[in-house]
């Protein structure tokens, strides 16, 4: 592949101690980012390399503007010149699977690298946990409003978010059967689904205003005639998604999740 022009010098970049500070990761010793050349068929949008700089390993983020990272990878640190920031590959670079991850760097605390997906899914958005030293992946989940606290004290790291999970079954029209599913594969209360029926009806009212205002129509019985055509859809016939607290705990390759809390929220799949 050919070398792309490089537009600016590549320069160690003040991060914000304080905005690191707040979150859950260990903070980088330094960041270097490399501006790339601009695509002349997409001049406007943004392409760079970014290295992440810690004391046992250097996170690679190669990203040409488009939907998730082009290339994520791991460097070794270098102990007499250190490891540079280049947009060609490196020998000694491990580049992670497209088919294993695809979306873009968070964060490395202890022994693990953090990766976000590149898009939502059912109002959620997926993580991937890599263990840095054997370049394995040891958790994958879907968490809404991120990840609340990160832990790693005598070998086992600790997570606190607000999982979404998605199940194979609608609660409204599955019924008993789909409640006692959605228990087992969860930990929540059959009692706490109770609420799936509401968030049904809310998110098939949202869906019906949708598609009123995309055809400008603000006549009040456009919301009614699109809620009922949902319903001709069998829009509650959806998998159901529900979000709850969960911790989730790995030592020595074990991982087990806990719920903390019951169901929060209940609506149809995407």
């Amino acid at each position: 592949m050919a070398v792309r022009a490089i537009t600016f010098a590549m320069i160690a970049c003040a991060v914000p101690t304080m905005l690191l500070a707040a979150e859950p990761f260990d903070l980088p010793l330094k960041v270097r980012n490399l501006r790339l050349a601009a695509d002349p068929q997409n001049p406007k949008i943004r392409r760079q390399v970014t290295c992440f700089y810690y004391r046992s390993i250097v996170i690679k983020q190669v990203d040409y503007g488009e939907v998730g990272a082009d290339r994520l990878a791991l460097l070794p640190v270098l102990s007499r010149n250190g490891t540079e920031c280049h947009e060609d590959r490196e020998a000694s670079e491990y580049v992670i699977p497209a088919d294993t991850w695809s979306g873009y760097f968070r964060g490395v605390k202890a022994d693990y690298a953090f990766f976000d997906a590149p898009d939502g899914i059912n109002g959620g958005l997926g993580f991937m946990v890599l263990r840095l030293y054997d370049r394995k992946a040891v958790l994958e989940d879907v968490a809404q409003h991120g990840i609340k606290s990160i832990d790693y004290e005598e070998g086992v790291l600790r997570l606190r978010y607000q999982r979404v999970f998605t199940g194979t079954c609608s609660v409204p029209t599955g019924g008993d059967s789909c409640r006692d599913a959605l228990v087992r594969d969860t930990g929540v209360s059959a009692g706490s689904l109770s609420i799936c029926s509401q968030g049904y009806r809310a998110a098939r009212e949202a869906m019906a205003k949708g598609r009123c205002a995309a055809q400008s129509n603000h006549q009040k019985d456009c919301l009614r005639q699109e809620f009922d055509r949902l319903g001709e859809q069998k829009w509650d016939g959806a998998a159901s998604v529900i979000a709850y607290e969960v911790e989730a705990a790995l030592k020595d390759g074990t991982l087990v999740i806990t719920p903390r809390s019951d169901a929060l929220a209940c609506h149809p799949s995407d």
